[in-house]
């Protein structure tokens, strides 16, 4: 097997999910965080739903082990919110195949130099984005699975970072066909919004950003807290303190 597509979903969509699977190749894998799907409603993938929700990089890596298992050489890991034809399926397995063992997508993002915030789009391709990551197999044996205590935001550029740091090519796919709704299941702007890209952009930079650029961000903190309060944005307030206080994973509902 060359390629197989794993389609990540909480709460899912029945209609964007059955979209997807009328284009994608008979063997795709549907991991349901919130366990609300059931086998006959996905006729023709296969469907696996977690004991518990561990987000997109716990979803995404419990298909990526399925894929795996089955001999998969390249996973794609897709939103549900991810439209393609099935031209650009096609087109995108047939791009892989003579691709060198990397990660390759469609939409490319770049990072601020000064505080490693994301860049969507980018001129230049430093991260592929999660609604539609390609990853060959050679990629996972190097550098292992998406960091699960991001839940969600970051932990494709966590990988994609990571993967260049181990000499894998992190490239820009132009492939038409292939679009993202962007619909933000938590609501764009929202206090879980908030809580986790401000939370998980300090983790980010913790793990994986340049020293000075980590000096930066934690002498600047005291700053960044009283900016989140006087914008009213609370959710990244709490955020930042669950990073000082070294809480990750899933935020509760008390946000």
């Amino acid at each position: 097997m060359s390629s197989s597509f794993v389609i990540v979903t909480y709460k899912p969509n029945l209609k964007y999910i059955n979209d997807l699977l009328t284009v994608l190749p008979s063997f795709s894998i549907i991991i349901d965080n919130s366990s609300e799907l059931k086998q006959n409603e996905v006729s023709g993938a296969t469907l696996l739903s977690p004991q518990s929700n561990t987000g997109y990089a716990g979803g995404a890596n419990v298909g990526i082990r399925h894929a795996l298992a089955h001999n998969a050489q390249w996973i794609v890991v897709l939103n549900q919110d991810t439209v393609m034809t099935k031209k650009a399926v096609m087109s995108l397995v047939k791009y892989l195949s003579k691709s060198k063992p990397g990660i390759y997508g469609p939409y490319a993002g770049g990072l601020d130099p000064q505080r490693w915030t994301t860049i969507m789009p980018s001129m230049k391709t430093e991260y592929i984005s999660g609604c539609c990551i390609a990853i060959h197999r050679d990629v996972i044996a190097k550098i292992g699975y998406f960091f699960e205590p991001y839940f969600m935001y970051y932990e494709e550029v966590d990988y994609c970072i990571r993967a260049q740091r181990a000499n894998f090519p992190v490239k820009l796919a132009l492939i038409e066909g292939i679009s993202h709704e962007e619909s933000v299941s938590l609501g764009r702007g929202s206090l879980l919004h908030q809580y986790y890209l401000a939370r998980n952009h300090l983790l980010f930079v913790s793990r994986l950003a340049p020293p000075r650029v980590r000096r930066r961000e934690y002498l600047r903190l005291p700053f960044t807290m009283m900016e989140h309060i006087m914008r009213h944005e609370y959710g990244a307030f709490l955020g930042v303190c669950d990073f000082l206080f070294h809480r990750f994973g899933r935020r509760g509902r008390d946000v």
